[in-house]
Formats: C-alpha cells, structure tokens, sequence
C-alpha cells in the first residue's frame, strides 16, 4: 500500500506538470503555486514530490513500529483518495 502511494504521488506529478505546462488548467494547491513562483514549475513539483517520496520511504521503513488497524486503514483511506486525485487531474488534464 505504501508502494501504491509513492507511485500515486509520481502519477500526479507527471499529470500535474504535463496539465500545467501544455493545457489551459490552473493549480488549486497555494504551496505548488508559491515554489513555482519562486524556483520555477518542474523544480517545484520535483522537489515536492522527492520530499513526500521520502516520507514514504521513512515510513516505509519504519512500518514495523506501525501497528494495529488504524495504520492499515489510513493507508487504504489515503490510497483510495489520492487514487481519486490521480484520476480527477487526469480527467482534467486529458479534457482540456
């Protein structure tokens, strides 16, 4: 599950970047906006993303201190939400 996140957060870095640098869709996340403005689009989203990747991989690492139902729950719950994110700015991305 941890894994499936990782590779949601990189889907919706490609999405991200390829969306606002090739269609007419605007950004709704104020941070992605201030460090875009501040270093530039793709430096931004990867640096984002590197950073979230690594907690990941802490996690990830460390799942053993991770215990009972309530980690394993969080985790369906932010795939399955952040699964919805890939999907919605796809959806976007695609139709614009």
């Amino acid at each position: 599950m941890l894994v499936l996140f990782g590779l949601l957060h990189i889907a919706d870095g490609v999405i991200t970047y390829l969306g606002l640098s090739f269609t007419d869709v605007d950004e709704v996340n104020p941070i992605l906006n201030y460090f875009a403005g501040l270093v530039g689009l793709g430096l931004a989203i990867t640096s984002l993303k590197v950073a979230i990747l690594l907690v990941i991989a802490f996690i990830f690492f460390d799942r053993h201190s991770i215990k009972g139902r309530w980690g394993t729950a969080t985790l369906v719950w932010a795939d399955a939400f952040y699964s919805w994110v890939v999907t919605n700015n796809f959806t976007l991305v695609m139709g614009a």
